[in-house]
């Protein structure tokens, strides 16, 4: 989420899944390509594990997508927000494992993961394996954000939840975000089809007014 692009307010998850929000000792996938709303569908779950009084933590590669002053735009309690930025030479497995650390704390009832310049090369059995495991102990949620389109595979077996979001045009400065469940074992819908009111539109203040 960069000052130059144009994003959505974040979507109000409780209105699209009710009380259902995603369980805890869970991975959870938002995938997509191109103008697919990854990042607004994440920073709604920011939002509402903050609402739970869940202290939040988003681990992405140096120089990566978090702008401050859209997230606290949206919502996002930057005070009690922990980003961490890995060198990017360090790699995928990088990521995962800055985010395993941060579940071994036990501090953390979500933890976001930007995965999409790249998935970990081999099999994903092994790393999600252990995220898995840490977060069966220490009861919190992972949720990796892909670029997998729709017909591809998710980023592995362990996915328990896997969202497909994907945004409409702007206008009067609302998008409208429709999401999508690719892969439910946590007994979640199939598919989420609700239009999605704002309340703080985040685009570009000489975009609000467009079409």
């Amino acid at each position: 989420m960069t000052s130059g692009t144009v994003e959505a307010e974040v979507i109000e998850l409780e209105a699209t899944l009710g009380s259902r929000f995603p369980p805890r000792a869970q991975l959870i996938e938002v995938s997509g390509q191109h103008a697919c709303a990854r990042t607004t569908t994440a920073v709604s779950c920011v939002i509402h594990a903050q609402a739970r009084n869940e202290l939040v933590a988003w681990v992405q590669p140096k120089d990566g997508a978090l702008f401050p002053p859209d997230l606290a735009s949206a919502g996002v309690d930057l005070d009690v927000f922990v980003a961490i930025h890995v060198p990017r030479h360090a790699g995928p497995f990088a990521l995962v494992r800055a985010a395993e650390w941060l579940a071994r704390s036990g501090t953390f009832g979500l933890t976001v993961v930007d995965l999409t310049d790249a998935l970990p090369p081999g099999s994903s059995v092994n790393w999600q394996g252990r995220l898995q495991g840490v977060l069966r102990q220490y009861n919190g949620r992972i949720l990796l954000l892909t670029s997998n389109a729709c017909e591809e595979p998710s980023s592995g077996p362990l996915v328990g939840l896997r969202v497909e979001p994907r945004r409409g045009p702007l206008h009067a400065g609302h998008f409208e975000v429709r999401s999508r469940i690719l892969k439910d074992k946590v007994g979640l819908t199939t598919e989420l089809a609700t239009d999605l009111a704002w309340t703080k539109p985040i685009a570009p203040a000489g975009l609000r007014g467009a079409s």
